[in-house]
């Protein structure tokens, strides 16, 4: 049976998404989707997604995120409660969650693959109390870099070179804290001088950077990378190998495990990032809520490393 006789499916689109390519895609693709039998409907403001969503998702089985790892997030907050099937067309300027799935690049490539796919189930990270997240948290260095983007986020390759100066600037003016950190309800273990700490859901974030190279979507777990006891210069050396993930076995002041549940505290007040934006101050709690959310994906994504299951040596945090 196809996708199209299990039920309807519709896209929300972004236009403002990747510097222009979800107009691009309205454009010259609109025909496209009708013939394969979806509906279109076109977010006008941050946050309409989300209004969107919860719409569709009294109509629709099958809602696709046309747009960036932000539209994403929001299609994801307004149809979570109502157990929709979530499809992604990447159409923003980094994709993070789609080259963590290993989508294709193409989106009208992405979305015939997806319809010709199966659906699959991956995790979503929570935050008690808070937001779910689809990429991962940050605290520390990141969350600092975060504080001090511009209101209005450049586009295209401004976006991208914005953040890189932001980055580097920041190591110098950043001071890295000690944090009490919990892995799975164990005796909190403080660690000083901690420059970053990440709990990933999935591969990417920011720019690309495969922050945990190691993640699965749908084991359960999340994949905690800790930077510390690290001279400002050491950290700049090694930044650039987290693009490709190779940077969690250049140094031993890189701490990477995986756990069902993180929970952070520090004596000092400190912003906790959530994919792309700032949530609160700590402390923090963080889970994996396994496979809670049904995802129409390309057959070759399924078989990807994305939902291999392979076991990795859990690390307890040092003494």
């Amino acid at each position: 049976m196809s996708i199209q006789e299990q039920g309807k499916f519709c896209i929300i689109i972004n236009p403002y998404a990747g510097n222009g390519r979800g107009k691009h895609f309205l454009d010259h693709f609109s025909d496209a989707v009708q013939a394969l039998g979806g509906t279109v409907f076109i977010s006008q403001y941050q946050g309409h997604s989300v209004i969107l969503a919860k719409e569709a998702a009294r109509n629709f089985r099958f809602i696709f995120a046309g747009g960036g790892d932000d539209t994403v997030r929001e299609v994801l907050q307004g149809m979570y409660a109502a157990r929709r099937v979530l499809g992604i067309l990447p159409l923003g300027t980094f994709n993070n969650m789609a080259a963590s799935l290993y989508l294709p690049s193409d989106p009208l490539e992405c979305l015939q693959a997806s319809l010709n796919g199966r659906i699959g189930r991956i995790d979503i990270g929570k935050i008690k109390g808070g937001p779910l997240f689809i990429e991962n948290i940050g605290i520390g260095l990141d969350a600092y870099v975060w504080s001090k983007a511009p209101l209005e986020e450049p586009r295209g390759f401004r976006r991208w070179l914005t953040g890189l100066k932001l980055g580097v600037s920041s190591v110098f003016d950043f001071q890295p804290q000690s944090y009490t950190i919990s892995i799975n309800d164990h005796k909190p273990v403080e660690i000083k001088d901690v420059l970053q700490i990440t709990a990933a859901n999935s591969r990417c974030y920011c720019a690309g950077i495969q922050i945990a190279p190691q993640a699965k979507i749908n084991d359960g777990l999340l994949d905690i990378c800790i930077l510390s006891n690290m001279s400002k210069l050491k950290f700049l050396a090694l930044a650039p190998f987290a693009f490709f993930g190779a940077h969690i076995n250049r140094s031993t002041s890189v701490y990477y495990c995986q756990a069902k549940k993180i929970t952070v505290d520090s004596r000092h007040t400190a912003p906790v990032r959530v994919d792309g934006m700032l949530f609160s101050q700590l402390p923090v709690s963080v889970a994996a809520l396994k496979e809670s959310q049904h995802m129409l994906l390309p057959e070759s994504s399924l078989n990807s490393p994305a939902f291999l299951r392979k076991s990795y040596p859990t690390q307890i945090m040092p003494e």
